[in-house]
């Protein structure tokens, strides 16, 4: 497939790589910051730029962009009228487009990412989305051969899915920032905590995130409760985070004991 990519931050350049090495070519790399698109186009040996013009041969353009910024991007595009143009966003749905735009379409990968990481797409969930059925044949192939895990997924759909993502990642990912600022407190390393990190993970694989909570929270324990939330007093905002996360387990779990 010859694929233009727009946008050389976290996701493009996690994409890139992938396409690449999974036998694709990559025509060109397009962003804002010209520093990143040639670099990133250095180690793909392919061009760069940073205006919208999308070579007549292109046949997926990937538009790979903050949320904030991809409706422009999308409106600027100067793209062959025969090509398919498919965004990145868990959140967004097929109605960003310009209705002009005939093959538009959803490519999200269901992974974070972060620069200098090395990813197996083969393991990364690839959920895609099409308005047509020439459109959803070709971002399935491309999906195909990248990952194991192919699936077609509505908008409205995706937005949950989207929305469980951030529960699961960003919000988790800040209660690990949390313990750590805790553990200074302690005067222990965070390190302690992996070994029960990667428990807590396993269990829930294992059993399910419902029957997997422990806790004080869960038990009511309003003794203990107490206790940490006087502890934490040196951050009024891990304080109400503890707060109200204690009284959502209390409230999910009235009645039932997990530990």
């Amino acid at each position: 497939m010859e694929i233009v990519i727009i946008g050389a931050g976290r996701v493009g350049t996690a994409l890139s790589y992938a396409l690449k090495s999974s036998g694709h070519n990559i025509l060109s790399i397009i962003s804002k910051t010209p520093g990143s698109a040639a670099a990133l186009a250095k180690d793909l040996g392919c061009g760069h730029g940073t205006g919208m013009e999308i070579p007549d041969e292109t046949g997926l353009v990937i538009t790979a962009v903050n949320d904030d910024n991809l409706q422009g991007v999308l409106s600027s595009l100067q793209a062959p009228g025969d090509a398919v143009i498919a965004h990145t966003a868990g959140s967004v749905g097929l109605d960003v487009f310009d209705s002009k735009t005939v093959n538009r379409g959803v490519f999200y990968p269901l992974q974070t990412f972060t620069h200098g990481r090395e990813y197996d797409f083969s393991a990364i969930p690839l959920f895609i989305e099409g308005s047509n059925e020439h459109t959803l044949n070709l971002l399935s192939e491309v999906a195909s051969s990248l990952s194991n895990s192919v699936s077609e997924m509505n908008s409205d759909s995706r937005k949950y899915l989207h929305l469980a993502a951030v529960f699961s990642c960003n919000f988790v990912n800040h209660m690990y920032s949390a313990a750590e600022e805790i553990c200074n407190k302690a005067g222990v390393s965070y390190e302690v905590l992996y070994p029960l990190v990667r428990e807590t993970m396993e269990k829930a694989s294992d059993m399910g995130p419902l029957n997997s909570q422990t806790g004080p929270a869960v038990r009511n324990d309003k003794k203990t409760i107490e206790k940490h939330l006087d502890l934490v007093s040196f951050s009024g905002d891990l304080k109400e985070l503890y707060r109200v996360i204690s009284k959502s387990i209390i409230n999910k779990y009235t009645g039932r004991i997990n530990d």
